[in-house]
Formats: C-alpha cells, structure tokens, sequence
C-alpha cells in the first residue's frame, strides 16, 4: 500500500469517526436535528478545506463528501450495496459537490462548493424542498441519511439494477443516467473503505452477498441436469402470434437478481447482448431478442440457452463450467414483460456458435423431466 492509500485510509477513518462516534450518535438517529448534527459532527464543505486527499479522477473535496455518504450509510447499517447506489445518485446529481443554488438565495450564504440551477435543488443529491429545509438539504450527512431513508423503503432494492434503485428515491427526469456511474461508485466505495473491491463485502451489482461462490453448490440430477433457477413456467414452449416460442420462460414473485445456473456440465459457447436490444436496463415488449444471454455447449450436441439477464454475464466464452455453477443473475433486457429467465434446449446442434435455432430447439419441460429435474409447475 501507497504513501496516498495510507493517508486517504486515515483520513476517511477521521470522517467515519466524526459521523459514526459515539459523541454524535444520538443526534445521528433523531430525526429533525440537522444544525445540532452539522455543528457536532459535519466535516468541512468549503472549497480547499477538504480534509480528504483526492481518490482518482475524483478531488479532495469530491472525495471527503462520498466518506461522508459512506459513513452514513455505515451508521445506518445500510448494506454495502447501498453506499454504492447513493455514491452514484450523487456523482449524477451533483459530481458529488455540495451545490448551493442561484435560485434559492438562503443556499448561497450556506458553504457549497458549486452553483447549480435546477428549478430549487441543492446539496448532494439536489434535493427539492420536500426533503428539508434548505439547511438540512445542505447538511451532506442529512442529505444521505434522508437519501438512505427512502431507499430502505424500496422493496427489493438491493435486487435492483443500480440506475432503477436510484430512480425509486430520486424521480429523475432521466432515469437511465445513474446507471452509467456504476463502475465509479464501485470504485470510490472501495477507496474511502480501504478495499481493493467493494464486492468483497457485497457491495456490487446484483449477485450473491458475497460472490457468486457465497451461493453454494446445488442438488444435481442422476444424468447430471440440474434446474436453472427454481421458478414457475409462466410461459410454455411452442407457438405464439404466430412465431415459435423457443423456450420456457420461468418466474416468481421477487425473482430479479436471482441466481441461473448452468443445467448440465459444459462449454460457454456464447456471451452476447443481443445488437438490437438496450443491455443493462430494463426490456419491454416492442423490443426483441434475449437481452443478455448465455449458451452452453454440453456434450452430445445439445446447446442450452438462457436469457434476460440483469446485466452482462459471470461466466466468459470458452470458460467450462459444471452443473450448478451461477452463469448470471435474473433480469429483464431484451424483447420481456418482466423479469424472467427464458430457457431453451436444443439438440443435434453442429459445431460452433449462432447453430442454436429454432430448428433444433425442443421443448425444455419434457426433456428436463426425463433428466430427473422437473422445471417447475407450469401457471
């Protein structure tokens, strides 16, 4: 570790202890007490003053504000994936500058470190009068508490794609923008924490608490077959609107994010987002194709198919892996009315990729019934 790893570790220790100590615990948890919170425990928000060396492409000023975020959300015990989904909200929102506004006159006499002009936002996460007082909406530790607050509320948000977690608490004008600030939250979660990965203690995408290998090993079937995911069949196999339905689609109530896994020992042929769809956001039905998928070649010909991931893939082409082995998490890319996993099967598939097609695909329901590993209760 670096001269700068060690200053910047000891510097966000200082900042973790002024808004998590003991000292100012009480105003932290009661609501209502932003000048008493800001006089005893607020680091410093004027230009310069930061206390925090700068972490990447992101400034002194930039960084001891996202300690800050963090910090909170630590008190709060929000899980990790949460200072991520608020870092990005505020890298969108404000370059995670506390922004005063030349509309709202009470923000300029405030400290601030910019100017904005959006309708009568300020502070990190330019929060509108609703959320507070201008004061307290300038207060970056009541700013991410009250960010904090509403995302705990959100059902299923750590299940989410960043950008549609983000949009819950925010109501955005556009709601796609957070999800390109995803890398860089990860990132800077990770430098003010000391890790070399905020994914070490679950703070990445959509996944397993603690990687995919936290999610453990599966029964597999006497011929080596196991389920993809335990869902009901929604959506059989066979023909609609005149078009062949190439798969069984499998769902169930909070399915988003949940683990697929590989049905049989093979090779992954195929890691792909279809060209005419948007990946790493939500599908729709005036959309076409499986979003993310995967397709893996299994001994004796047979391709199997999964599709709509949440976001691009664990597994990498030419990688073999074994039945049970989490190949991605359930989504909604692509040509889908909802989170599901589409899956397929096909047989006598020739040698190489894009040979899976609808005149080698049977149905999965039957053919993974005779394996020993009944796909679901169809609804």
């Amino acid at each position: 570790m670096n001269r700068r790893s060690v200053a910047l570790g000891v510097a966000v220790l200082a900042v973790v202890l002024l808004v998590c100590g003991g000292t100012v615990g009480l105003p932290l948890v009661m609501f209502g007490l932003a000048q008493a919170e800001a006089a005893a425990c607020e680091v410093p928000s004027l230009p310069g003053s930061s206390p925090i060396p700068g972490a990447g492409a992101w400034g002194g000023a930039e960084t001891t504000n996202a300690a800050t975020i963090v910090a909170v959300g630590r008190q709060r015990q929000v899980p990790p994936r949460g200072y991520v989904i608020a870092l990005a909200t505020a890298m969108q929102e404000s370059t995670l500058r506390n922004l005063a506004n030349a509309n709202v006159p009470e923000s300029l006499t405030l400290p601030h470190e910019g100017v904005g002009r959006d309708h009568d936002s300020v502070g990190l996460f330019q929060q509108r009068p609703g959320w507070g007082s201008v004061r307290e909406r300038m207060t970056p530790t009541y700013a991410a508490g009250k960010f904090y607050e509403v995302l705990l509320r959100v059902d299923g948000w750590e299940r989410m794609r960043l950008t549609d977690a983000a949009q819950a608490v925010q109501r955005s004008g556009y709601p796609e923008e957070y999800q390109k600030w995803e890398d860089d939250a990860e990132q800077l979660a990770a430098r003010v924490l000391g890790l070399p990965n905020i994914g070490d203690i679950g703070g990445g995408a959509p996944s397993a608490p603690c990687g995919t290998d936290d999610l453990g090993p599966v029964p597999v079937g006497p011929g080596g077959w196991v389920q993809p995911i335990r869902a009901t069949i929604v959506s059989p196999f066979g023909q609609r609107g005149g078009r062949l339905h190439a798969g069984v689609d499998m769902s169930k109530a909070d399915v988003r994010g949940d683990a697929i896994r590989a049905a049989s020992t093979g090779v992954v042929e195929q890691v792909k987002c279809d060209w005419y769809t948007t990946c790493d956001r939500d599908g729709n039905t005036s959309q076409r194709g499986c979003g993310w998928y995967v397709d893996i070649r299994h001994p004796g010909g047979i391709v199997t198919r999964y599709c709509h991931m949440i976001q691009r893939p664990e597994v990498s082409i030419g990688q073999r892996v074994t039945a049970g082995t989490v190949i991605g998490f359930v989504g909604n890319s692509g040509g889908s009315s909802g989170p599901h996993l589409h899956f397929e099967v096909h047989l006598n598939v020739p040698p190489g990729p894009y040979h899976a097609n609808g005149g080698n695909a049977v149905d999965p329901e039957p053919w993974m019934r005779a394996r020993g590993v009944p796909l679901g209760i169809r609804s």
